[in-house]
């Protein structure tokens, strides 16, 4: 019988999701999980790591947060195309936790991407130049689904840096890959829902234009409205949960969010309880607000068996650190 991978060493502490995520993030690096894999379900892997549901669920959220999987009901959780670096180069595994942080890891991937972005202009190839229309075509077809759009969009600026001919910053890149991913992913929910996605496409398709224009500088203005267009007014802080009006609905990426995790928990009784449960507040699960989120998750818990109360503490702690905190 093979060993199973999924065993932690005994310094390590089982107790944290973050533990199992790196663990997990290595096992892809070692060649042990592959793209394309699919992992155990999440009771299984909490038997196999001798830790509760609950913290291999951060896990996985974490993992999902990171864009190295892929996690949905009924389909179980797919291993995506894994960053190239060991784990120790990535500088950050779990959530960005504030909007400066934010700030501090798109500001360095706009100084690489400066460099890339006006390299690419010039030295670009006809199979590079081909690969960029590819995936400028797979962000296109992404339109409304948040997961699909930000994997296509890491995979643009990657194909754009391997175009610069510059391995070293292909490698740079990847190395804040994890937190980089995080923060865009949250964006894109906070863009699309706001009904934008053409807004990011057309920026973006304007950043392969004039790099297969070999127009270094138009390239490099489309990336910085880009970068504009993630930081500018209150997108960012929205996005992050973080620093925005008590008053905002937390909108249809938190609905979703919610909807998928609680699904994942209680089943298709999900479905009655969180619009019962928002209409109590006066609310649909759209229209909530961070104000709201603390006694809405309150109001779902009381009508959750007691059976399931320890796994909803879990899951109501991570909505409340994705949504609920905002900075007066």
């Amino acid at each position: 019988m093979t060993a199973s991978p999924f065993n932690l060493d005994p310094q390590e502490k089982l107790s944290l999701g973050e533990n199992i995520a790196h663990h997990i993030q290595s096992l892809l690096h070692q060649g042990k999980l592959r793209p394309g894999d699919t992992l155990p379900t999440q009771r299984e892997l909490a038997q196999q790591y001798g830790t509760s549901v609950s913290a291999v669920r951060e896990a996985i959220s974490i993992l999902s947060a990171a864009g190295l999987v892929d996690a949905r009901p009924g389909r179980g959780t797919l291993i995506l195309e894994a960053a190239e670096q060991p784990p120790s180069v990535n500088l950050w595994l779990g959530a960005v936790t504030s909007e400066q942080q934010a700030l501090d890891f798109l500001e360095t991937r706009q100084a690489l991407e400066h460099y890339t972005i006006a390299q690419a202009a010039q030295r670009a190839s006809p199979d590079d130049q081909q690969e960029l229309r590819q995936v400028l075509a797979q962000m296109k077809e992404a339109r409304g689904d948040p997961e699909r759009f930000v994997q296509a969009d890491l995979a643009l600026h990657f194909a754009i840096a391997r175009a610069a001919g510059n391995p070293v910053m292909v490698r740079l890149l990847h190395a804040i890959h994890t937190p980089v991913s995080h923060v865009l992913r949250y964006v894109s929910h906070q863009l699309i829902a706001e009904g934008r996605f053409g807004e990011l496409y057309v920026i973006h398709e304007a950043l392969v234009g004039a790099i297969l224009d070999r127009n270094a500088a138009g390239a490099l203005a489309a990336f910085d409205t880009m970068m504009g267009t993630v930081v500018g007014g209150d997108t960012l802080a929205l996005a992050l949960g973080r620093a925005a009006p008590q008053d905002a609905p937390l909108g249809e990426a938190f609905a979703e969010d919610l909807h998928w995790n609680l699904t994942r928990l209680i089943g298709p009784m999900a479905e009655v309880l969180i619009p019962e449960a928002a209409g109590q507040l006066g609310h649909t699960p759209a229209t909530l607000t961070p104000r709201d989120l603390g006694a809405f998750l309150t109001t779902v818990g009381r009508q959750l068996p007691a059976g399931k109360q320890a796994e909803w503490q879990a899951l109501s702690d991570l909505l409340l650190t994705r949504y609920g905190r905002v900075e007066g």
